[in-house]
């Protein structure tokens, strides 16, 4: 319906959570499903659909007996049946994470690999969405856990953020071609949880969050029959830590960051420098509780309860330009921006500015601005019961102001992927694709295509099969994989 820009050849490729029932058997969390791919693919004004599970080995356990063998986010593991009695007792002192990859997808070079945030990795074939070797990067860099979304600048080099637990928990950065300068950063025995990090030009920004993971609790967990989620706790009282890391050699800026209140995030929209100061846009909530929120119980009884919506937040951060530069008392953020920076002792307070009105999630950008600076993001409003509903968001960190298209209260749009115009450089100019998903029996999912600027629907492209609504996705444009 409608018509596709003759420019727009490529695939859509989306990654989530796609099987959740093992006969008798249900996990028990959103983020447990067994991974599903599928893609579309768009040439000619023609789009085609596809759809495959990933063969993990959690997967093909799990399907053979029955029930999860490897410990999920809130999904305890059951002993594998197909193992002796000494290899049972070896795999419940040490814990197997698992490689159910339904996470996020990224590319390096010319392979696509699908992540969940523990220490494996999966290529797939872009063609047949066929699963391919699997990536243990415990064997390669010695890390057991890692975001599921990686960050990779100008000069090709992509970087990582992993966390190892059994050297008494520490934060590692790594980059891919491999560099054996990193550093590590102590975790003090417990480590937090996160889900991806922003990343500028010069500088990587993690931000230690709340929600820590006990790495005792963690090495326990098969014994104890303990999913992830039941190994992490949240300490309220206790700030957010900015740790803002040196690209160049791998240093942490002697300036302690913190924020004044405690905020869960999963999502980073960007990272940029201005005027020596660090700029980092984030989709923050107050608490965790989107996390308790997901649970498959809840989710199928329509009990979603999302009292703490997520919104785009902006924290500013002085850079100083070397240690203790920096002055105490006064509001160190001098751009325009309502966020405010004041250093007490050896300390530097952050309060962020809010870049909207709450209630969307999943945030996405033209990626030829990621790491500088910029103004649009886009968004999802999923199932928030807030203004943004059923809708896809564009929201303008100058003005402030938030463009929406929503079909209806039955259709659940989910992240938006941005494929810019050839050949220009104006920042919202090109497509915005995004699969929405229509819980009506009798009505179909579709492949939604709006105008970036105008926010008006060029076309979509309806399908017979159900669209699973999943989490990330990406735009391979058809060129890829010929290098």
């Amino acid at each position: 319906i409608g018509q596709l820009p003759v420019w727009l050849r490529g695939s859509l490729v989306r990654l989530g959570p796609g099987k959740f029932d093992l006969g008798d058997f249900v996990m028990n969390h959103w983020f447990d499903g067994y991974a599903v791919l599928y893609k579309f693919d768009i040439a000619d004004g023609k789009v085609k659909f596809s759809k495959r599970f990933l063969y993990s080995d959690a997967y093909k356990k799990a399907v053979s007996v029955g029930r999860p063998v490897f410990t999920e986010f809130g999904t305890r593991s059951y002993p594998d049946p197909c193992k002796n009695i000494f290899s049972r007792m070896v795999s419940s002192l040490v814990p197997e994470l698992t490689d159910n990859d339904a996470i996020n997808l990224f590319t390096i070079e010319d392979s696509l690999y699908v992540a969940t945030e523990t220490n494996y990795l999966r290529r797939v074939d872009v063609k047949t969405l066929d699963t391919c070797e699997k990536v243990d990067l415990n064997k390669l860099v010695g890390i057991n856990l890692s975001s599921s979304h990686t960050c990779r600048d100008d000069k090709g080099v992509y970087y990582t953020l992993g966390t190892s637990i059994l050297s008494g928990g520490k934060y590692h950065i790594v980059t891919i071609p491999f560099s054996p300068s990193g550093k590590a950063k102590d975790g003090m025995g417990t480590v937090c949880y996160y889900h991806s990090f922003g990343m500028s030009e010069n500088y990587i920004v993690f931000i230690e969050q709340p929600l820590v993971i006990n790495g005792l609790k963690l090495l326990t967990a098969n014994v104890k029959g303990k999913s992830l989620r039941e190994c992490m706790d949240w300490h309220s009282d206790e700030q957010n830590k900015f740790i803002v890391i040196e690209k160049s050699t791998g240093n942490i800026i002697p300036v302690k960051y913190k924020s004044v209140k405690s905020f869960f995030l999963f999502h980073h929209i960007n990272t940029y420098e201005e005027n020596n100061q660090l700029i980092v846009d984030v989709i923050a909530y107050d608490g965790p509780g989107i996390i308790d929120a997901l649970y498959l119980k809840k989710l199928r009884n329509s009990e979603m309860d999302l009292n703490d919506p997520a919104r785009g937040r902006r924290f500013v951060l002085p850079l100083p330009q070397q240690s203790g530069d920096i002055a105490n008392g006064c509001n160190l953020v001098t751009l325009d921006s309502k966020a405010t920076a004041e250093k007490d002792g050896d300390t530097v307070y952050l309060k962020p500015e809010d870049l909207s009105e709450p209630g969307y999630e999943l945030p996405t950008i033209n990626q030829q601005n990621f790491g500088k600076k910029y103004r649009y993001y886009y968004c999802s409003g999923m199932y928030d019961p807030g203004p943004f509903r059923n809708s896809i968001m564009k929201v303008d960190t100058t003005t402030k102001n938030v463009m929406a298209w929503r079909e209806n209260e039955f259709t659940y749009p989910g992240e938006v992927q941005f494929v810019g115009s050839p050949g220009s450089s104006v920042e919202d100019d090109g497509i915005l694709l995004a699969a929405v998903t229509d819980v009506r029996k009798d009505e179909p999912d579709f492949l939604i295509v709006l105008d970036a600027t105008t926010f008006k629907e060029i076309a979509r492209a309806e399908v017979t099969i159900h669209i699973p609504n999943v989490i990330h996705g990406i735009f391979l444009p058809q060129t890829f994989g010929n290098s």
